[in-house]
């Protein structure tokens, strides 16, 4: 557990790690209830080994408590990982500037740096944790242009010498046996290049039932014809991977929250977007991730955190749309799909005019990148369907207030109300820590009666800030009373009022009709006692239960067979007219 847990921090090396994130990587899905407890036990005897093996010359690096979080503070001279981002990055820049020789330099430096695979031997959660996967990829990416470079060059030694270890541990990765395939023919060894061929041709033909790329073959090709990238009189040969042609690689997502609290469906919803890595020898097709909860609890947010958390995986940029309030229909999404392929970098005169032209050309071009699309607010299946990527390489991250379980492929990850733990810990982060011990219990309350909905406890919160000479138990009061508490719960652009009506005004008449009997009546209920108060038979009201819960406005059941609508969507369709 103590080597997981320090691996994990040198994943996020100089940067926060959440509990959250912790608890899941150290225990998946059901940690103990006394995570915390030993994740700080784990942490002490972390300390005290670093603390042991200090190097009285440079130091040592050291764990600290940062937000809700810890953080493994450590020099990059310390460390290999950040070592080997700032070569990439510097080898990076050289390629910009037209330095190649500085750039082979840095690209061999970085390389050297490597004996296996990213954290061999641990478990598998943290050997498949996204900033782990994406290492391997920039591995995987820094000795495909190291090899391009060597090959085009002569020196074919060399890039056999950085592809042969990397193909062991990727033997179905398509990508890395094109190029060691010509470096091998081009150093004499066709034999061996042809052989390397056939046992990925059998491999993938017998366990995936698919047959070689183009760009395999085409590797094939030009070692039986002796056709060699460099040397011979030969010219740059076009079949080994280089950077291509520089490409789009837009970044369209609004502001992160900076105050955003974890959550637990953060680290899932980001494993499932980036663990589906074709470069990395998995086959699957491209992932797509649903966020769904009620008005105000925070799918925005979320999705925004995921997506700046995978920006490294999704190499070749960020695509954004929000369709609040937005007509449903095609329209709106050819509309989003003209715009996606003007970004992309296709010209206006080339795009088509009908949908699914414009779906095909989008799928097109996200096959040949890697892109994270994200879809925010989405009310109807055919919203989405246009705008799911093709290929292997891209993703699509779209929230809904309904689950669109239509949608081909999708994982849905409900998103629920707040924790009283949860709806506090946002309140302090927005007023001070300061402000709200002053007052014990105080906190306690505005979340119990917010409903523990984060749109509501995040007003609270800045106008609480807008208003410094208030307490929180002023607040408290302004809340209690009910025929207010809504127009309380408003400041500038928030408004949890106007979120619930746009959302109850897309009921249909029987499902709308039902909530408004069942909040008048009581507030919590079996099946049988909402046959009684909708006047109909137990089965006919259990269809609207159902459809309630489905439209994020009803939990249950509880243990006892029990539904109960959550404080504010009740207070809402009572005082609504």
């Amino acid at each position: 557990m103590q080597q997981s847990l320090l691996g994990l921090l040198a994943l996020h090396a100089n940067r926060s790690v959440s509990q959250e994130e912790m608890a899941h990587v150290l225990w998946g899905e059901e940690p103990p209830n006394s995570f915390h407890q030993l994740i700080h036990t784990y942490v002490s005897r972390l300390r005290a080994l670093l603390t042991e093996h200090q190097d009285p010359q440079t130091g040592s690096p050291s764990i600290v408590r940062r937000n809700v979080g810890y953080e493994l503070r450590v020099e990059a001279g310390c460390l290999d990982l950040l070592r080997f981002r700032e070569l990439t990055e510097k080898s990076e820049r050289a390629r910009v500037s037209g330095d190649l020789t500085l750039e082979v330099r840095l690209l061999r430096e970085s390389l050297q740096l490597w004996s296996g695979l990213v954290l061999e031997g641990f478990s598998p959660r943290l050997r498949e944790h996204p900033l782990a996967v994406e290492c391997g990829r920039q591995q995987i990416s820094s000795a495909l242009r190291f090899s391009h470079l060597a090959v085009t060059s002569g020196h074919y030694e060399q890039a056999i010498d950085q592809l042969q270890p990397i193909v062991r541990h990727h033997p179905l990765h398509e990508g890395l046996h094109a190029p060691l395939m010509v470096a091998l023919a081009g150093a004499g060894q066709q034999v061996e290049a042809l052989a390397l061929f056939s046992r990925l041709d059998r491999a993938l033909r017998n366990d995936f039932g698919i047959e070689p790329g183009a760009e395999l073959r085409a590797a094939q090709l030009a070692v039986l014809r002796g056709v060699t990238p460099a040397g011979n009189g030969v010219p740059a040969a076009d079949h080994v991977p280089g950077p291509g042609p520089e490409l789009e690689r837009p970044y369209e997502l609004p502001p992160d929250t900076p105050d955003l609290v974890g959550r637990d469906e953060h680290h899932p919803v980001l494993l499932h977007l980036t663990q589906g890595d074709a470069h990395t020898g998995s086959f699957g097709p491209s992932p797509v991730a649903a966020l769904c909860g009620p008005p105000g609890a925070g799918k925005s947010t979320l999705a925004v955190r995921v997506a700046n958390s995978s920006r490294f995986h999704y190499v070749d940029g960020t695509l954004y749309a929000d369709i609040r309030n937005e007509p449903s229909g095609t329209a709106r999404t050819a509309a989003i799909l003209e715009r996606f392929l003007k970004v992309l970098g296709m010209p206006e005169r080339d795009i088509p005019r009908g949908l699914t032209e414009r779906s095909s050309c989008y799928r097109s071009l996200l096959a040949e990148r890697r892109v994270l699309v994200v879809v925010d607010n989405v009310a109807h299946e055919e919203q989405i369907q246009p705008l799911l990527p093709g290929g292997f390489s891209s993703a699509l991250l779209f929230s809904s207030r309904v689950p669109l379980f239509g949608v081909t492929g999708a994982r849905h990850v409900p998103l629920p109300l707040f924790t009283t733990e949860q709806a506090v810990r946002l309140l302090i982060r927005i007023v001070g820590e300061g402000r709200a011990h002053a007052e014990p219990g105080r906190a306690e309350e505005i979340a119990e009666l917010c409903g523990h909905l984060p749109l509501a406890i995040r007003i609270v919160g800045q106008r609480l800030v807008a208003r410094p000479h208030w307490s929180l138990a002023r607040m408290v009061r302004r809340l209690h009373d009910e025929d207010r508490r809504l127009s309380e719960l408003t400041h500038g652009d928030l408004d949890v009022r106007s979120r619930l009506d746009t959302h109850l005004d897309s009921l249909e008449e029987p499902l709308e009709r039902a909530l408004r009997l069942l909040t008048d009546s009581t507030d919590a209920f079996t099946i049988g006692t909402a046959a009684a108060t909708l006047g109909c038979t137990p089965a006919s009201a259990e269809d609207l239960i159902d459809g309630l819960v489905d439209h994020q406005l009803l939990t249950g059941p509880d243990s006892t067979g029990r539904y109960e609508f959550p404080l504010l969507t009740r207070l809402h369709a009572r005082t609504r007219e």
